[in-house]
């Protein structure tokens, strides 16, 4: 028995409104390529409608590429109508940090140089596995985190950090889930709403938005191959008395340079005699092979707080950061992350311990600076010969900072149509102005197709 009509939008025909039913769905993912759609009969049914007018709506949709018939079985959803998908902005819009992170963090929908990963076939799966087989017959994994988190990691991390020579006990040590973390907290104990938070431009994307999003004023400072503008940083701090300065010394991200020590040493001046905080991202810091002198270390975590994490050197899933500050600091930290998450995962902190200990991840970070090196010079021999100019000469990490003579952010939506992920530099500032230049992660496979792209 046919359903009565189903009420249809004005100004819909029957056949559009079954259309409009079906694109809905496969752009939503609801119905996900290779799945069959009803029946011609089953439709009609569900719909109110005729069996001819689903006909017509389901040959409309394979001639606009959503859907593939199959004589004597049906009308499938095909690959192709997931290339552009609804939660994506549309053709001709402009590429911004929610289009970036969310394709970052979207398993398999993208490639490209604009990823901020390693690729996970550098990463040493079998190590975790074991490490985590060998910690569920330990059967200890069931306890409670700590405030400061897993003392056992944070013993370890206070000598990993000597050899930085960075000096912290124990308790000046605080487990964090990432430097993301690490900076929430931080903001969360220092900053007010209203407040000036400086940063070198370009930065770190993620920074940016997680300093907006405490509702801080983000104030950027022009940073070139040798460093900051000192007198315009100097000009800032007096005009704009910010509470906080967010710096990183060691393979900076985007531009994978690291700053001089005697450029270091004039900051933390500056910081000393306008009392701001540095906050100090050493995310980076086991894939930089060279010799950088930290801030914490000329500072002596007086008004520098320390920054790292694991979780781009084991893998992405394995959320274990960790900052260093001065004991009165460290403790308001404590708090501030008791007060907004409790306690972080013990499982992760016993399994990074595990690995650290057993002396297991030395040897693997060696062999990454080692793959990082080899990977770096082909991408610099690459722009090179495309005539394409590279920010400095860096020496570590896995980024390069390019000026491809073109507005990136049209370059990434042309890319973005083939699938190709890149990051324009307008993410990298705080007043996200149109760019020439782009972030390139030099472990990117670049083949023809890719390279025709970004180079035409």
């Amino acid at each position: 028995m046919t359903l009565p009509p189903k009420r249809r939008p004005p100004g819909l025909s029957r056949v559009e409104d079954c259309v409009r039913w079906a694109r809905r769905r496969i752009e939503g993912e609801v119905l996900r390529p290779g799945m069959r759609l009803p029946s011609v009969r089953v439709l009609a049914r569900q719909r109110g409608v005729s069996p001819f007018t689903v006909v017509e709506a389901y040959e409309r949709l394979v001639a606009d590429g959503y859907l593939e018939a199959r004589r004597g079985s049906g009308f499938y959803v095909r690959e192709r109508a997931l290339a552009t998908p609804a939660s994506e902005p549309a053709p001709g819009s402009v590429i911004d940090l929610d289009w970036l992170m969310q394709n970052m963090l979207e398993s398999g929908a993208a490639q490209g140089p604009g990823l901020g990963v390693l690729p996970a076939s550098w990463l040493d799966g079998a190590q975790l596995s074991a490490a985590i087989r060998a910690l569920g017959r330990e059967g200890r994994w069931l306890d409670s985190g700590k405030p400061h988190g897993y003392a056992p990691l944070r013993a370890l991390l206070q000598q990993r950090l000597a050899a930085l020579d960075i000096l912290a006990q124990p308790d000046q040590i605080v487990l964090t889930t990432g430097v993301a973390h690490a900076l929430n907290l931080v903001l969360s104990a220092l900053v007010k709403p209203g407040d000036a938070v400086l940063t070198l431009d370009p930065c770190w994307f993620g920074a940016l938005g997680i300093v907006a999003a405490h509702g801080a004023r983000v104030v950027g400072i022009a940073c070139g191959a040798d460093g900051p503008d000192l007198a315009e940083l100097e000009r800032r701090m007096a005009q704009e008395r910010p509470r906080l300065l967010v710096l990183s010394t060691a393979a900076r991200n985007p531009t994978g340079l690291s700053l001089p020590e005697s450029v270091v040493a004039r900051i933390l001046a500056l910081a000393a005699r306008h009392d701001v905080t540095v906050f100090e991202d050493d995310v980076y810091a086991d894939l930089c092979g060279s010799r950088v002198t930290r801030a914490a270390a000329l500072d002596r975590l007086d008004r520098v707080v320390y920054a790292g994490s694991f979780s781009k050197t084991l893998a992405a899933n394995v959320r274990v950061g960790y900052l260093a500050a001065n004991a009165e600091l460290a403790r308001k930290l404590t708090n501030a992350k008791i007060l907004t998450g409790f306690t972080t995962p013990e499982l992760n902190e016993r399994l990074v311990h595990k690995l650290l200990a057993e002396r297991r991840y030395d040897k693997h970070v060696e062999g990454l600076r080692e793959r990082l090196a080899g990977q770096r010079e082909l991408a610099k021999r690459m722009f090179a010969a495309e005539g394409v100019d590279i920010l400095g000469d860096p020496a570590d990490g896995m980024f390069l900072w390019a000026n491809m003579r073109t507005d990136t952010n049209q370059l990434a939506m042309r890319c973005r149509e083939q699938r190709i992920l890149i990051a324009p530099g307008s993410l990298f500032t705080a007043q996200q102005a149109p760019s020439t230049w782009m972030r390139f992660n030099v472990t990117a496979q670049v083949d023809k197709r890719m390279r025709d792209l970004l180079f035409a």
